[in-house]
């Protein structure tokens, strides 16, 4: 499928740079700067997602296809699209995707969040793992998983939060906006780009408010759930049927 193009174009090349950029370390600097959760994290979101065999699953910022996969491994007559800005990131994906043997249960799609390419009430669930705060519009790609999904549908996010505990918080903003740029420098080239991780997440909603933006894109019974002492958050918000 062809990319679609949308407006925030300046933003989008600056995200479609930083990630081309990380592409090959993408998947071990993961597990490295979550010290290991980063598995256990995606486990849980698994449990949470509750994928079922016969629906369609639309992955977004799906990066190297790490969660499509798992969703599609989890319930094996399920259909995933990942979509992702990132050619760089989707040709990891693919390839991942091959060595699985899933090449016909997930499709990977460069395309954008803030303007899917995908007709209204195409799929069962909406899944984003870590993509949100890279969105210039966090409404308007709400609304967009909103539109895409069916009567009855779901949509889940798994991001980086703010925990409340004030001795957590100053412990997470200490690793998180001194020591990961570090370690993401020390990955090689391109390892610069993890500078964007704490600029991203300095703008980015608390749990409270982006329930609140779940509400206001139009989902009901949205939940969240927070993760390691509230420094990683599940939300999920349905369509009503």
């Amino acid at each position: 499928m062809r990319f679609v193009a949308a407006r925030y174009d300046a933003h989008h090349e600056k995200i479609r740079n930083i990630f081309g950029a990380i592409a090959r370390v993408y998947d071990p600097m993961n597990r490295i700067i979550t010290l290991g959760l980063w598995d256990s994290w995606q486990r849980r979101f698994l449990d949470v997602v509750a994928p079922r065999d016969g629906e369609m699953c639309l992955d977004i910022a799906t990066g190297t296809g790490d969660l499509a996969i798992l969703i599609a491994e989890r319930a094996p007559g399920i259909r995933v699209t990942g979509l992702d800005l990132s050619r760089d990131m989707l040709d990891v994906a693919e390839a991942k995707i091959l060595r699985k043997g899933l090449k016909e249960r997930v499709q990977i799609v460069e395309g954008n969040a803030l303007s899917l390419p995908f007709p209204d009430q195409s799929f069962d669930v909406v899944t984003c793992g870590f993509g949100l705060r890279n969105f210039p519009d966090l409404p308007r790609a709400l609304s967009e998983m909103r539109r895409v999904l069916k009567p009855g549908g779901r949509a889940l996010s798994l991001e980086v939060s703010r925990p409340h505990r004030r001795l957590v918080w100053w412990g997470f903003r200490t690793y998180f906006y001194g020591l990961v740029p570090l370690l993401g420098r020390l990955a090689g080239p391109g390892g610069r780009a993890y500078a964007w991780l704490p600029e991203s997440h300095r703008r980015f909603p608390g749990r409270e408010v982006l329930s609140g933006l779940y509400r206001e894109a139009g989902f009901d019974a949205v939940d969240a759930w927070p993760l390691t002492l509230g420094s990683v958050a599940i939300h999920r918000g349905e369509v009503r049927a």
